[in-house]
């Protein structure tokens, strides 16, 4: 009897470990990725007068995937751009009110991204446009992008299950 339950805990630890830190290891890989890629170009062209031709492709995808999950890291640390100083002056009644509507727009944003960027992803299943550089199909790593919108409105939905769980005491900040 002993054995599931500490099975599930390793699970449960293991799952916990993974939403503390998911977007962290996957930042710091694709700014990895952009730096290597930037590196080997420029080693490659000045040092030898030539060219990777995948490295600048690399170096794209590798930067707007790292600016999408940092603004998921954002949101999850509740650290993304906010006008704070003027909520905070405010009564505390409009404070919630005011953080929580701009918050209903953000999900708002959110989903009209998560609907057009599926809506785009469809379309590239409907032709073939190989990326010359790194020689794959667009669609594989366009279908990302709604991944990751759907991973903010996961993080925004985090916050406010977790205000939930203190008592709904202090700010959804």
């Amino acid at each position: 009897m002993l054995v599931p339950f500490l099975i599930l805990n390793r699970i449960q630890i293991m799952l916990k470990k993974l939403n503390q830190h998911f977007e962290e290891v996957l930042c710091t890989f694709f700014l990895s990725v952009v730096f290597i890629s930037v590196i080997t170009q420029v080693i490659l062209r000045f040092g030898f007068s030539s060219a990777a031709i995948w490295a600048e492709e690399t170096a794209v995808y590798g930067l707007i995937f790292a600016t999408y999950l940092g603004a998921s890291l954002g949101i999850k640390r509740r650290e993304h751009v906010r006008i704070t100083f003027i909520v905070l002056s405010f009564p505390k009644k409009l404070k919630i009110a005011s953080i929580i509507l701009a918050d209903i727009l953000w999900l708002s944003f959110l989903g009209l991204m998560v609907v057009q960027t599926l809506v785009y992803t469809k379309l590239l299943f409907d032709v073939s446009y190989v990326l010359p550089g790194l020689k794959i199909e667009l669609r594989w790593l366009q279908m990302f992008i709604p991944m990751i919108f759907c991973l903010m409105l996961f993080r925004v939905f985090e916050v406010y299950w977790n205000w939930k769980k203190t008592g709904w005491k202090g700010l959804p900040l």
